[in-house]
C-alpha cells in the first residue's frame, strides 16, 4: 500500500511539474510586410538607373502586381519619343 501511495505522489508531482508556467519570452508572429504596387515600384528603378546606384533589396518585398492585363502599364517610362 505504501508503494502505491508513494507511486501515485511521485507520479501527480512528476506531472504538475511538467506543466511549468509560461517565461514570456515568446516571439510575436512575423507581420506581414505593407503590399508594395509592383508597377509603382518597377517605374521608380528604371527611372534611377545611375551607374554607381546600390542594388535594392527586394527580397523582404512583398510585391503586388495589379496592372497583369495592362499592357499599357510601363509606356510612361519605356516609349522612347518619337
Amino acid at each position: 500500500m505504501r508503494f502505491f501511495t508513494m507511486t501515485t505522489v511521485l507520479l501527480s508531482a512528476m506531472a504538475l511539474s511538467a506543466c511549468g508556467g509560461d517565461d514570456n519570452n515568446d516571439r510575436p508572429p512575423p507581420q506581414a510586410n505593407a503590399a508594395i504596387n509592383y508597377t509603382a515600384f518597377v517605374k521608380v528603378q528604371l527611372a534611377n538607373t545611375r551607374d554607381d546606384r546600390d542594388p535594392v533589396n527586394i527580397n523582404n518585398l512583398r510585391l503586388v502586381d495589379r496592372d497583369q492585363n495592362n499592357p499599357e502599364a510601363y509606356n510612361s517610362v519605356l516609349d522612347s519619343p518619337n
